[in-house]
């Protein structure tokens, strides 16, 4: 347990406040502090306790180094901040202050403890994303030195049959990957987002996938995540021409037209942006990705 004295910032508030690892609550006692403390927040992010679950163990969030906060006059929560580690990276994440708790210091409070534990650690980068116009938040993360990298894209698209145009073409080869798909990942570029890199897809279930030929000799792969109700996480072999991304995307909503699809963290201009839209795919919001050099 550990705590931090911020009554010298000038609050008129007791802010005095002791944090708590998240080890010591179940999935959906996280689940539930998480959704209260986003119940306004400017991108609604519902959470249940299966839903956590699979978070922490998809971004390898560190549970032990995870911190609740709380308010020693009443006990009552302030907030939640997560620690996700992979070797000498952090990323700071699912981080939240209840409304009513607000302007007392929490959001550093909490940003203390997740930064200690990497400086504990002798990580050499901690890393986060901000959604673009969240001034406060933003602020916050810059006072602590991290710096704009990039701004990225969270896409949807809603279930829909594709256009008679963009139907995958009959004189194509269309092979469904399994066994396959970590030596493709493999083949990926490099630079994806925490969300999205290859560590995290490898730590989630019911990834599928296609490799695909053209008639004209073109090769190439693409891989997502398939629920129930929604893809994910959709990845596609570097150096593809749009003929290419097209054909591997109609063929994906082509199988799948009653799933929503969401794509997270795609970097602004990034190549696939036009073929995605041209698809139905349009921006749902957009995020700052900051890193803190340690």
């Amino acid at each position: 347990m550990t705590s931090l004295d911020t009554s010298s910032a000038g609050d008129d508030t007791d802010n005095k406040q002791y944090a708590i690892a998240t080890s010591k609550y179940s999935d959906k006692e996280l689940a539930d502090i998480y959704s209260r403390a986003r119940t306004d927040y400017i991108v609604p992010m519902p959470m249940n306790a299966m839903r956590m679950r699979e978070y922490i163990d998809n971004y390898d969030v560190d549970l032990d180094h995870s911190y609740v906060a709380l308010d020693p006059s009443d006990h009552e929560l302030n907030g939640i901040i997560m620690l996700g580690i992979r070797d000498k990276r952090g990323w700071i994440t699912r981080m939240g202050v209840l409304p009513e708790r607000r302007r007392r210091h929490v959001g550093q409070f909490l940003m203390d403890q997740a930064i200690n534990v990497a400086r504990e650690k002798d990580l050499s980068l901690v890393q986060l994303e901000v959604i673009k116009g969240n001034e406060p938040a933003h602020r916050l993360f810059k006072k602590y030195g991290f710096e704009e990298t990039r701004e990225l894209l969270v896409i949807r698209r809603a279930p829909s049959k594709l256009k008679d145009d963009l139907l995958p073409k009959p004189n194509i080869t269309v092979t469904s990957l399994s066994k396959e798909i970590p030596d493709r990942l493999a083949q990926r570029e490099k630079g994806a987002s925490w969300v999205e890199e290859t560590a995290s897809l490898l730590n989630m279930d019911n990834l599928a996938g296609y490799d695909i030929s053209l008639p004209d000799g073109e090769k190439g792969w693409i891989i997502f995540q398939k629920t129930a109700f929604q893809l994910q996480h959709i990845v596609m072999n570097p150096n593809a021409s749009p003929d290419m991304m097209r054909a591997l995307l109609s063929q994906v909503h082509y199988d799948n037209p009653r799933q929503d699809t969401k794509v997270e963290n795609l970097p602004l201009n990034h190549p696939t942006w036009p073929i995605f839209e041209e698809l139905g795919y349009v921006v749902s919001f957009q995020r700052i990705e900051m890193f803190l050099n340690l």
